[in-house]
């Protein structure tokens, strides 16, 4: 059969025809073409905006399983993508264990999206605070938790100074009040025994015999020299408080300075027949505060003497770094701070008097932990030469602290952190 030519008009129009569907077809083609792309830019968008965020973005199966993990993820663990995505969240988080994952994955199921705090391990094994928003996600049939994790660790270290500073601030509450506990209480009382003994002595002075003239002297003396240690350190104590005593570092030569604070209380001594014996080498040399280091000895002695027997002896002296002979001291170098044994000094004030239980030698330099012990004499105290003292020795950079026991006397160690020069 055969076909009859088509005109010259009919192939122009079948011509136009198959021109404007062929370029139909390009239109759609490229249409296409343009939705792909801007399909592989959305995606490519998607996936830098979940690499580059710092927040670590991980897909867990029902078992665990890491199926989908972010750039941030392998940071902020240390493993490639490749091994995050071989492992199971029980080998980054020692707190879960298959048990608790399936009480967990079931909580992510009923509450769909919720927050924890948890420790997480990195590959190096160091642990890190984290906050994981859970969330259930549905994709092709199965079910998966979306975590979003963010380190918590400056969060954690904020919240533990907050709390620092509380308990700073409440030991600062507690010292205020105990300073004035101090001025109202044991500043009051020897004051208002001088004014009753003035008058007293005032009044009746022409009927007193000899020896109840001496007596009454005696306990207004006695309550005079109370009255003065007390502003002493009161002053002295309130001044550091203030940052108005300076720390002024200088070389000192050591024996005399304790031979001058020995001078000053052998009265107070001679009283109790108590004998202060200077063993510091003549040749010694620190390095330190002049008025700090005499206001620790004049404190340490000057309680040696308190609670010292009668006709016993109080001794100052160096602290040789003999380990051997001194175990106990060893232990003790652990918390301090020195290059070495012999770029530091260690005296002591040891007597042999009525010593401190291990309770009282716990809060021995605390203000805010009332301690104050009658001396053998009946000598009555505030315990803030202590603190006074430890104050001091901080500023030093050094250590105090004391062996005791009780009916055998105590021993103050003192350590300067600065450098002696022998």
């Amino acid at each position: 059969m055969s076909l009859k030519p088509k005109s010259y008009e009919s192939l122009l129009a079948d011509l136009k025809r198959l021109e404007k569907e062929n370029q139909t077809l390009r239109q759609t083609r490229d249409d296409i073409a343009n939705k792909q792309s801007d399909l592989i830019h959305a995606l490519q968008f998607t996936q830098f905006s979940i690499d580059t965020i710092s927040e670590a973005i991980v897909w867990l199966d029902e078992d665990g399983n890491y199926v989908f993990v972010n750039d941030a993820a392998c940071k902020n663990y240390g493993y490639t993508k490749d091994e995050l995505l071989s492992m199971q969240m029980f080998q980054v988080d020692p707190l879960f264990s298959k048990e608790r994952w399936n009480a967990h994955w079931q909580e992510i199921l009923d509450r769909k999206s919720f927050t924890i705090e948890t420790i997480n391990k990195r590959k190096d094994g160091t642990p890190v605070p984290i906050e994981v928003t859970v969330n259930l996600v549905e994709y092709e049939g199965k079910q998966y938790n979306c975590a979003i994790i963010r380190d918590i660790t400056e969060q954690k270290l904020s919240e533990e100074k907050l709390k620092q500073s509380a308990i700073r601030l409440a030991e600062l509450n507690a010292t205020k009040d105990k300073f004035f506990s101090i001025i109202a209480h044991d500043l009051r009382g020897p004051l208002g025994t001088q004014r009753e003994f003035t008058k007293i002595l005032n009044e009746k002075d022409s009927k007193f015999s000899d020896i109840e003239r001496t007596t009454n002297l005696k306990m207004l003396e006695e309550s005079s020299d109370q009255v003065y240690s007390l502003l002493e350190n009161l002053l002295d104590w309130a001044r550091s408080q203030t940052g108005n005593i300076i720390f002024k570092p200088t070389s000192i030569p050591f024996f005399d300075l304790v031979q001058r604070v020995i001078d000053l209380l052998k009265l107070s001594a001679n009283k109790k027949d108590v004998t202060i014996i200077n063993q510091i080498p003549k040749d010694k040399i620190i390095f330190g505060d002049l008025f700090m280091i005499e206001t620790v000895l004049r404190n340490l002695i000057s309680n040696a003497i308190k609670y010292s027997k009668t006709e016993s002896e109080v001794t100052v002296g160096i602290l040789k770094f003999d380990y051997d002979e001194h175990p106990k001291t060893k232990l003790e170098d652990k918390n301090l701070h020195f290059t070495s044994p012999t770029d530091s000094t260690v005296f002591f004030v040891k007597d042999t008097g009525i010593g401190m239980e291990k309770d009282q030698i716990k809060n021995l330099f605390r203000l805010d932990k009332k301690f104050s012990t009658k001396g053998t004499a009946e000598e009555s105290g505030t315990g803030l030469g202590l603190i006074l003292c430890k104050e001091f020795i901080d500023k030093h950079q050094g250590n105090i602290w004391v062996e005791s026991k009780p009916g055998f006397g105590s021993t103050f160690f003192i350590r300067l952190g600065q450098n002696t020069i022998s």
